[in-house]
């Protein structure tokens, strides 16, 4: 009757939302308290279900109803979700189900309004590709938000973390960051955030970002805090370039880099790329970003140049003076403060022409005008949306993405979308194009993509970055460079105390040695304070004790556990509970001596969540006499045997099976169950089959029939009779015995055994069988094996001489390990 009570209570007019309940959650999302009809209206609801007849609730239970009381008209309960399983049902909390039966129900919904007063994730983000079935977000720093939607599409599930940026935020930028700060080599992102840390210098985000070649050599345009790192080589129409100017407006569009020197007021001369490979009758303008050489051959002319004034960008000019000229000899040294220009052909001819003490000037502009002082720039590939139009992309396949878009008002934000997982299948370009146009990009492209496609995020309180996403290669990827996202500030005064988690569940009355909260200190933006004074514990609805430790409320409901140090202090929301889900045990088997003694690791929980840790506030039922338990520990009795130790608390409990000292036989398959699972396999035949039998049956009412033909076959034939998972073999028996009904044709019967270790073994049983009727063998466990041990294939009868191939039949019951 109290169970009813308190359903009833959860579900009518109760202003508590059940913890099973479908919800959609948004970490920034805060309700306010709304009314309708009566009721208040919790998270997660989308309506409520008036009963007009008697009709039952149900539990789901494995994909089944379970019934669990029959409702009564007049009652009436929350809805949290509607499906069309078992005939279309109201989800009303956790796993309860009322159906949808027309003159038995009514359902009604509130208004739009007011759902999405209460309910502000579920009007959130709506995409193409799918509906959103969880978005989270979180306010890295002032200007920077991170997002992670989940999304359930007829392509698949997908997971997507978005980062959004408004650069107009105070101390907010982009800035592009070179793996190990050169053209040549590879680095993670994560890596490469790390190492920008610097003082009054923060890391906030970060996305990989250009193609690369297999040097680690980004391919395209990429601009470094306003100097020209390295220009273009992808074809014009197949490359697209993200940039942000000196103001912080960002820019997509496809910029090539025209550049030229002229030595003593001369004519200009083409400068073909920079800190590219140099082709036949190239001119390369090499910067120390390349690396620590030109790397080239000894076939060209390569010029030092020194006293650099000015910076290598669009729409600049940089002067210098010639300070070697070297012919024939290739791969001149990148010293810091010097360029080196490097011809082959006609360009090794201009450069011959320069003698040491020339002037040298280097003219850089952009193709178009806007591009023209770039800060920071980098390179990727398609350009997905183009003028607020998403494009159509005739290019299979779906992988992780990585893409950065530009909304109507000059805000930016990052996509990495996760791929060839099961919780992620990846998307397509033309998709990943629509995603993009759906978050309200105007310009969008990508960047490197599949095993590259890396978000990190600098989380509320932390020092560095971390990776959100889930990189595809099962690890983070080395790459060629990154987009990172920076602030510039020093950290301030400790503003406020961030806990970790947000929220527990406890039990009533339980004790807890550790609530394992931690605690950091941050500024106004996030930034990480150290704190000087002690952090004092507080609850409302519980108490800390001298120790440390922490006894929960005896009465069931929500409060607050609050941590202050010094004038700033933080909460934690706590849910305390009476009523366990499920209680889990570690051990699926304890194995002692007689009159030994094992301890017991029982754990319950209410919504998938630890709360009771406690082995004084479980019950334990022994049976057969084995023994006693006590505060969680069981000390066997003088006795032989085999049996069960139940741990209850309240209606949930959960079985350890319990061996000991040296039991008699124990049968570990009787066939008296389900045996459907049961199938047959093998080697070298004609047929094969395993089947349930009711005649010829040694005990009770059902053995595994076996039956095979080899005739005609040759070289070594078998039948397999495998069950659907391996029968598990409780502590360490010396052997495996069955009875066998045989057809007397001479065959190799054996089982294969693994031990813990993953060691597999053959049992032999006899290698001729040369009996009819039914019979009793056994079959010695070696010697070294590491226990538990499970039989893979129960039955292995066989045959090796093709003189003795033949058909026919066994039967196999009650197989059972013997431990004297």
């Amino acid at each position: 009757m109290k169970k009813k009570i308190l359903l009833c209570c959860l579900l009518f007019l109760s202003g508590i939302m059940s913890p099973f309940s479908y919800v959609v959650k948004k970490a920034s999302a805060s309700a306010p308290a709304v009314y309708w009809e009566g009721m208040q209206l919790v998270k997660g609801q989308i309506g409520k279900v008036d009963i007009l007849k008697p009709i039952n609730l149900w539990k789901r239970e494995n994909n089944k109803l379970k019934f669990v009381r029959v409702l009564n008209p007049g009652e009436a309960y929350r809805v949290y979700r509607y499906d069309s399983a078992f005939g279309g049902q109201y989800g009303v909390g956790g796993q309860y189900f009322v159906t949808n039966m027309k003159g038995y129900v009514q359902y009604k919904t509130p208004s739009k309004l007011k759902l999405q007063l209460v309910n502000p994730e579920l009007y959130g983000t709506k995409l193409t590709l799918g509906t959103v079935t969880e978005e989270q977000t979180a306010v890295l720093a002032p200007g920077v938000t991170q997002s992670k939607l989940s999304v359930e599409g007829s392509k698949g599930n997908q997971e997507i973390y978005k980062l959004d940026v408004d650069q107009k935020a105070s101390q907010i930028s982009f800035e592009t960051s070179l793996a190990k700060d050169q053209m040549i080599g590879f680095e993670t992102v994560n890596s490469m955030a790390h190492r920008e840390e610097e003082e009054g210098k923060y890391v906030i985000a970060g996305v990989n970002g250009d193609y690369f070649d297999s040097n680690g050599a980004p391919t395209d345009l990429t601009v470094h805090n306003g100097e020209l790192v390295t220009t273009n080589t992808t074809p014009v129409n197949e490359r697209t370039i993200f940039g942000v100017s000196f103001s912080g407006k960002a820019i997509i569009g496809n910029p090539e880099v025209l550049l030229s020197v002229s030595a003593n007021g001369q004519k200009p001369y083409l400068i073909n790329s920079v800190n590219k490979r140099r082709f036949a009758g190239h001119l390369v303008l090499y910067t120390p970003y390349f690396a620590s050489n030109t790397m080239t051959n000894e076939l060209g002319t390569e010029v030092v140049l020194s006293n650099l004034t000015g910076q290598l960008n669009g729409n600049g000019q940089v002067t210098a003076t010639v300070k070697e000229v070297i012919i024939g000899k290739g791969s001149a040294a990148l010293n810091p403060g010097e360029f080196i220009l490097s011809g082959h052909a006609a360009g090794s001819d201009y450069l011959k022409s320069l003698k040491a003490g020339d002037s040298i000037t280097i003219n850089a502009s952009y193709d178009k005008p806007e591009w023209d002082r770039v800060q920071q720039a980098i390179g990727g590939r398609y350009h997905l949306v183009k003028g607020g139009n998403a494009k159509v992309f005739n290019i299979a396949g779906a992988h992780p993405r990585t893409a950065i878009g530009i909304k109507e008002d000059g805000s930016v934000f990052a996509v990495v979308i996760d791929g060839r997982r099961t919780q992620s299948k990846g998307v397509t370009l033309t998709d990943l194009a629509k995603v993009m146009k759906d978050f309200g990009a105007v310009e969008a492209m990508t960047f490197d993509g599949g095993g590259s496609s890396t978000m990190v995020t600098r989380k509320q309180g932390e020092s560095t970055t971390s990776v959100v996403n889930n990189p595809s290669d099962g690890r983070e990827r080395n790459v060629s460079n990154s987009l990172l996202i920076i602030a510039r500030k020093q950290a301030g005064e400790l503003y406020r105390l961030l806990l970790n988690p947000e929220e527990i569940t406890l039990f009533a009355g339980a004790s807890y040695k550790d609530l394992k909260i931690a605690a950091k200190g941050v500024d106004k933006n996030n930034n990480p304070v150290s704190l000087k004074d002690p952090i004092i514990w507080t609850s409302n609805i519980g108490k800390f004790n001298s120790d440390g430790s922490f006894t929960a409320s005896n009465i069931p409901g929500k409060g607050t556990i609050t941590g202050t140090s010094g004038t700033v202090s933080g909460n934690v929301s706590v849910n305390i509970t009476n009523e366990l889900d499920s209680i889990k045990v570690p051990e699926s088997t304890i194995v002692t001596d007689k009159n030994g003694t094992a301890s017991i690791s029982a754990a319950g929980y209410h919504a998938g969540v630890e709360v009771l840790k406690d082995p004084a506030a479980f019950t334990y039922t022994v049976s057969d006499n084995l023994g006693t338990v006590e505060n969680g520990i069981f000390k066997a009795s003088g006795k032989d045997g085999i049996g069960t130790i139940t741990v209850s608390h309240g209606k949930v409990s959960a079985e350890i099976k319990v061996i000991a000292g040296t039991p008699g036989p124990v049968i570990i398959e009787d066939f008296e169950g389900d045996i459907s699972g049961w199938q047959a396999s093998g080697a070298r035949y004609e047929s094969v089959m395993a089947a349930p039998e009711s005649v010829y049956v040694k005990e009770g009412k059902k053995s595994l029939k076996v039956a095979y033909n080899f005739i005609g076959t040759t070289g070594t034939s078998g039948v397999y009779a495998i069950k659907k998972e391996p029968i598990p073999i409780m502590g360490s028996p010396k052997k495996i015995g069955m009875w066998v009904y045989g057809d007397n044709k001479g065959h190799w019967l054996r089982s294969q055994l693994k031990d813990a270790a993953g060691k597999e073994v053959q049992l032999d049983f006899t290698k001729n069988l040369d009996w009819t009727g039914w019979k009793y063998v056994e079959a010695d466990i070696p010697a070294g094996l590491t226990a538990p041990y499970s039989l893979e294939i129960p039955v292995r009868y066989m045959q090796v001489s093709d003189e003795l191939k033949n058909r026919g039949q066994i039967f196999i019951d009650q197989i059972q390990a013997v431990y004297e």
